[in-house]
């Protein structure tokens, strides 16, 4: 099987890459940088391609996923994990440019993911797009992050609806996956005191946590 993880130089994206190269799964993941796919890549073992790609911009996309399928050919799973937080501000205190990152990376980004993924599993007739869930999927409305948890609860509805659009496609899906609370670079850096205390209660590391998610993909759940 080959699995095509975007963010997938660090934190829970790599933890999937690790996990699914544990499997013997080729996986093709994307990181931001040469030096950010260079520092991804060290340590792993098994079929693996790491490549260079923006999500914000799709022609960045579609050649990433040019590349892996010549490697791989078809790809089976496809996991939209890149994603980015912004700083514990009111909303009417976040700049332009946090607000827009935020909304390029987390909403666009996720959508061109997904439409070219749903493009070339069209072709081959059959896929399976995740979408990964963060603070705001359900709802819950946390003061200060009010940009994240609506680009996640974005992406719960699009998830849903965009399996209307392939009604003709029965073995082609997209849904989404939630990690829960992972220590992770994103969540650490955005957390206040307060918020750590509760962390350290229920908060899961990478390693604990991809093992689980792996496995519910891998049974197509």
């Amino acid at each position: 099987m080959h699995v095509f993880i975007t963010g997938g130089s660090k934190g829970i994206g790599r933890g999937m890459v690790v996990e699914f190269l544990k499997r013997g799964h080729n996986v093709s993941f994307t990181g931001t940088s040469e030096a950010s796919v260079s520092k991804g890549s060290s340590g792993l073992s098994g079929n693996f391609l790491g490549l260079v790609c923006d999500v914000r911009n799709k022609l960045d996309i579609e050649n990433a996923k040019d590349l892996a399928t010549n490697k791989f050919e078809c790809i089976d799973i496809w996991i939209n994990n890149a994603g980015v937080g912004h700083v514990l501000k009111d909303v009417c205190d976040l700049s332009e440019e946090e607000i827009k990152e935020v909304i390029d990376i987390n909403v666009s980004g996720m959508i061109m993911g997904t439409s070219v993924a749903i493009k070339e599993m069209k072709k081959q007739n059959h896929g399976k797009v995740y979408n990964m869930e963060g603070l705001g999927s359900d709802g819950r409305i946390i003061p200060k992050t009010l940009v994240y948890g609506s680009s996640k609860r974005l992406l719960r509805y699009f998830s849903k609806a965009v399996n209307k659009e392939l009604k003709d496609f029965k073995e082609i899906s997209v849904s989404t996956i939630s990690p829960g609370m992972v220590f992770t670079d994103l969540l650490l850096k955005n957390s206040s005191p307060e918020s750590m205390k509760i962390m350290n209660i229920l908060g899961n590391s990478v390693e604990e946590v991809t093992p689980f998610l792996v496995e519910k993909m891998i049974l197509g759940k």
